[in-house]
């Protein structure tokens, strides 16, 4: 039976998010002392569409998606403030054993390394049939007609035979099918996919992504993309959020995004991607590299890195938002100069 939650697709004719993150702030407590890995993360994600949300590793972005799923840690871990709601439900109040039955009927995670998410000793047709029979009772003459099913809309060739085999008998990017028909077992409505495309090579990544995309628009479900790839971003995302040492630096539609980023650090994730109709001369990087969470500046945690840098920036921390045009905010003191900068 789906968990009691209430989600209501509209409310005045404006949509309701299914999932909605407030003011989200979590520590890690580790042998150099205290870390605050994500601080005051909010964002939310509505059914039929597609949130990308990304950053470098170590932003915070992982993090952020297994305290929705219920799956920190805890200790080390400690959630230390924010909310995170699905439908009328506050996840955070509830039990632990309540928090995963919620997450394990509403709300589906596939994770980046399907090869260590998946179990060798087991088939996958074993593994994709457990939970429908824990949780569904289904027989196991249903339970694996249905992982012939799910295997099928994912479009795993061969699925009668391939349900009786063992991960390690699949490609990186069959494994990776493998894992969002797991994910899809239950018929979550939202689905939060943590950097799917890594260590697969571009024609698979393309597939992959082409394939989240169609079922995510069949079932109208909400979609979280987390990735450090702008370039993915662009072809699957309806809005975006950009981390930047555990914060939102800037969230906006896709479109606002790429024609006018309003952050020095979007605007130099999309400078390092390669272009086609730029011939010649180096690839642009960032310079240097995130900060190490026990040590982050004072200031604005991207001054050092910042081309836009002042004096202000690396005394004052930037407002947690500065609202724009279109209902899109940037974290920075210097916003609406760096959107409005010629040089896109």
């Amino acid at each position: 039976m789906r968990a009691d939650v209430t989600t209501d697709p509209t409310r005045d004719g404006t949509p309701v998010p299914l999932l909605q993150v407030d003011d989200l702030a979590i520590e890690f407590a580790t042998p150099d002392g205290v870390v605050r890995a994500v601080d005051g993360l909010s964002y939310s994600v509505s059914a039929g569409r597609t949130l990308a949300i990304v950053g470098e590793s170590g932003s915070g972005k992982s993090v952020s998606s297994l305290a929705v799923m219920g799956l920190l840690q805890q200790p080390p871990a400690r959630i230390v403030r924010g909310s995170i709601r699905f439908g009328g439900t506050e996840l955070l109040s509830l039990g632990q054993k309540a928090h995963r039955a919620v997450c394990g009927e509403n709300i589906a995670m596939v994770f980046q390394d399907a090869l260590a998410a998946l179990n060798p000793v087991h088939t996958v047709g074993w593994q994709l049939t457990e939970a429908l029979r824990a949780r569904h009772g289904m027989s196991r003459r249903d339970a694996t007609a249905r992982a012939v099913e799910l295997l099928d809309l994912v479009k795993v060739p061969n699925a009668k035979q391939r349900v009786k085999e063992y991960p390690h008998q699949f490609s990186g990017g069959m494994r990776q099918r493998v894992m969002i028909a797991m994910a899809l077992s239950m018929d979550p409505e939202v689905l939060i996919a943590d950097e799917p495309t890594t260590a697969l090579d571009v024609t698979v990544q393309a597939q992959i992504m082409r394939l989240l995309s169609e079922i995510q628009a069949e079932r109208q479900m909400g979609l979280i993309l987390i990735t450090h790839d702008m370039g993915v971003v662009a072809n699957v995302a309806d809005d975006v959020t950009v981390m930047y040492a555990g914060r939102a630096v800037e969230q906006a539609s896709v479109f606002d995004i790429y024609a006018a980023p309003a952050h020095p650090y979007t605007r130099a994730l999309l400078g390092s991607i390669p272009r086609l109709d730029q011939k010649g001369g180096g690839l642009a990087v960032i310079p240097g590299r995130p900060p190490d969470p026990t040590q982050v500046p004072a200031g604005c945690a991207f001054h050092p890195r910042c081309a836009f840098a002042e004096d202000v920036c690396r005394a004052d921390p930037p407002p947690p938002t500065v609202s724009l045009p279109f209902d899109r905010t940037s974290a920075c003191h210097f916003a609406e100069e760096v959107m409005n900068h010629d040089e896109h």
